[in-house]
């Protein structure tokens, strides 16, 4: 850990308050931000000439697939259905746990590159011990911050699997990956990715919920993404008659809730997770963000998989994400920068647990904040800070990267990673997929 003075940057704190101070300093020690100002001391640290660029928290992106990362394109002229049928049953089913290691480590990267600092690892393709531990372990090296999410099998033939569900995900190898790997405290956090109502039976989204909350773990699902699936559950009603609701639950898409509905997951505290371009992507629909983030419901953004979102711009994710719920508003002042920029940024690093900590440019916080270069053609000229990284930024404006106050990238180059070793590993772990499958991917 060393230590680092970031000079005349355009400071976008994003914590509520300093709203006066437009160009500043950041200083960061070890893994924390130690001081925030003008004119700051350099003595002892390697300084880094940020003019004309804007400092800001790292993007959280708060559901991801991450194993999917190099199925990247595929089932894109299909709908959901292809997409499970392909992308998690056909190609998903195939992985190794090598595979799994290949593609996360690939996709972190390109995370990274894009200016995200912490991730939800939401991992549905657990077909054995080995490929959660190498899931992990890609993960750790990437040098990210978040939580590791423990799911079911990509399997369509095991009962552990989204297109089965008749068997609880591996209770036991949970808790021996926790005593394992989880024992002290890292970037990582643990979590249970259940199928939930939609996607198991009713004994076994309870035995998943019940066997998380006895270990004191997050729980997430995914939640009233298609007509189909609200004609056989309504998700959140369920979960409301059944007390399943509740701060520890984080329920992905809800792209049908209804007012009533949008009542229950503010009184609970229940964290939503909205992926836009998946949404868009597969046909699905489009969720009422504006009106769960008016009732108070705890919104985040999420990229989904690269599978079905493609990249990791979440400044795409932003924008659209904005645009849309303006249009349907019929009304430009409807939802603001401001509001989808606090999405992206302090209200996933909440749901993570981590909002005392990060999330926000303050003195204190952990070191994970990020450079953008407002002096590029597509940003330039810097009039409306918040507003022109909602609106105009895009991960090539990343300059620079820190999680934890180490450097992940600088003058827009990872660092320690060669990007075309990257891309020839997951182009190989591909093409020996498509050799084993015998499918096409499109």
């Amino acid at each position: 850990m060393g230590t680092y003075l970031i000079r005349g940057a355009h400071l976008l704190m994003l914590d509520g308050g300093n709203g006066e101070l437009v160009v500043g300093d950041v200083r960061i020690e070890g893994r924390h931000i130690s001081a925030i100002g003008s004119a700051l001391s350099s003595e002892g640290a390697e300084v880094i000439d940020a003019t004309g660029m804007i400092a800001m928290p790292g993007l959280v992106d708060t559901h991801r697939h991450c194993w999917g990362s190099i199925l990247r394109g595929g089932a894109c002229y299909g709908d959901l259905a292809a997409y499970f049928a392909t992308n998690v049953f056909t190609y998903g089913a195939a992985f190794t746990p090598e595979d799994n290691y290949t593609s996360i480590r690939f996709g972190m990267a390109e995370a990274v590159d894009s200016g995200i600092t912490a991730v939800h690892a939401w991992e549905h393709n657990i077909q054995t011990p080995q490929h959660a531990r190498a899931s992990l372990q890609a993960l750790r090296e990437s040098g990210m911050r978040g939580r590791f999410s423990y799911g079911p099998s990509a399997d369509p033939e095991s009962p552990r699997s989204f297109a089965v569900g008749t068997e609880t995900i591996d209770f036991e190898d949970i808790l021996r990956l926790r005593a394992e790997q989880f024992s002290e405290p890292g970037r990582f956090d643990l979590g249970i990715a259940a199928r939930g109502v939609e996607f198991s039976r009713e004994e076994v989204w309870k035995a998943e919920f019940e066997f998380a909350r006895q270990h004191g773990l997050p729980i997430t699902a995914h939640s009233m993404m298609t007509a189909h699936d609200v004609e056989q559950h309504r998700a959140v009603e369920v979960y409301h008659r059944d007390g399943a609701l509740g701060p520890d639950l984080q329920l992905v898409h809800c792209i049908r809730v209804n007012e009533e509905e949008i009542g229950w997951l503010a009184e609970s505290g229940t964290h939503v997770s909205i992926s836009i371009l998946s949404n868009l992507r597969c046909g699905m629909g489009l969720p009422p963000v504006l009106a769960m983030t008016r009732a108070g419901v705890a919104v985040a953004l999420s990229m989904d998989t690269m599978g079905a979102s493609d990249n990791s711009d979440m400044f795409a994710a932003m924008r659209v994400t904005l645009g849309i719920e303006r249009a349907k508003a019929e009304d430009g002042s409807a939802f603001q920068p401001a509001e989808v920029l606090h999405q992206a940024t302090a209200a996933g690093a909440t749901y993570l647990g981590l909002g005392a900590v990060t999330g926000a440019l303050r003195e204190g916080a952990l070191a994970d904040l990020i450079l953008l270069r407002a002096t590029d053609l597509n940003m330039a000229p810097l009039n409306v800070p918040d507003g022109q990284v909602v609106l105009c930024a895009q991960p090539a404006n990343v300059d620079t990267v820190f999680i934890d106050g180490e450097p992940r990238k600088r003058d827009r180059e990872l660092i320690g990673l060669d990007r075309g070793q990257l891309v020839g590993e997951a182009t190989a772990a591909i093409d020996a997929l498509k050799q084993r499958v015998g499918a096409a991917l499109a």
